[in-house]
């Protein structure tokens, strides 16, 4: 999908935040914020929000010097939902369809606000969450005769979340992928090693440092389990999770699941639901009319 004008502002708060985690120079604030909305001019709406965000992103980091602002943040997420997750486990055992409510579980984890001072509630989370649009019964059918499984995560601490979900698809052969480098607070591969997901499945990286997914970018090992029968590494299923994963593959050239929460207009419009619902979307593949 394509960026619109007003994700332009939703972006030069995200880096103007981000310059304020690290120092409180009101001079770098303002320096910063002129590089962005320089470099705002050099870009085209026509990338996908993820990475037209990226760029920026990647940009407020060299002004800063730093590689990852969100380290320490990361390492609270994953405490956090450590913790959470056990909990979680017993009663996704518990439910009349544990791997519905592992998707729920998964979907809770990308809802639930896991900054430095935060913590779980997830009786509560669960309590109000239901999911807009629900293709578990399409997700169901297509389990049937499939092989392989590649799932795209999202960001740390709702790993240990993802971890649940991929738990109940143990039958299946897995392929993770993960960020190949630190950005905003996505999952790497000390992160999936963290969560224990080696012992899942085959943890690879997207090949790109971009939120969501660059396949001009990409590595190769990554659209070879991506990109539909490609080969014997080829994904029968994708399921991606969150926001930069929807924006960037949601028009690719081949089916997908997607869990996430529409935290803004312009996903939620896309979607065809409201801003702050969520959604277990399935986006078949594309014709050439579309």
């Amino acid at each position: 999908m394509r960026s619109e004008a007003r994700c332009i502002p939703c972006v030069i708060h995200q880096c103007q935040r981000i310059v304020q985690m690290v120092t409180q120079d009101e001079n770098k604030l303002l320096s910063v914020t002129h590089r962005i909305l320089d470099l705002i001019q050099e870009l085209s709406l026509d990338e996908p929000p993820s990475l037209f965000t990226s760029h920026l992103l990647l940009a407020t980091y060299a002004a800063l010097g730093t590689d990852d602002p969100f380290v320490t943040v990361k390492q609270q997420m994953n405490e956090l939902g450590s913790k959470a997750a056990e909990a979680a486990r017993h009663k996704i055992e518990r439910s009349n369809d544990p791997l519905h409510t592992a998707i729920l579980y998964a979907a809770a984890g990308n809802i639930i606000d896991v900054g430095p001072h935060a913590s779980f509630d997830l009786d509560a989370a669960l309590a109000k969450l239901h999911f807009r649009r629900d293709d578990y019964k399409t997700f169901r059918e297509r389990l049937h005769g499939a092989e392989r499984i590649l799932y795209l995560l999202d960001n740390a601490g709702e790993i240990f979340f993802d971890r649940l979900l991929l738990e109940r698809l143990a039958g299946f052969q897995l392929t993770i992928a993960v960020k190949p480098g630190p950005i905003l607070n996505d999952a790497t591969l000390s992160d999936a090693e963290t969560a224990g997901l080696k012992k899942l499945g085959r943890v690879i990286t997207t090949g790109a440092r971009v939120l969501g997914i660059d396949l001009d970018r990409s590595s190769p090992e990554f659209r070879e389990a991506f990109e539909a029968g490609s080969d014997s590494h080829s994904a029968d299923i994708v399921i991606a999770k969150g926001h930069a994963n929807f924006e960037s593959v949601v028009d690719a050239s081949r089916d997908a699941f997607f869990i996430l929460k529409a935290k803004c207009p312009v996903v939620a419009g896309r979607l065809g639901v409201q801003e702050g619902d969520s959604v277990f979307f399935y986006s078949p593949v594309k014709t050439e009319e579309e």
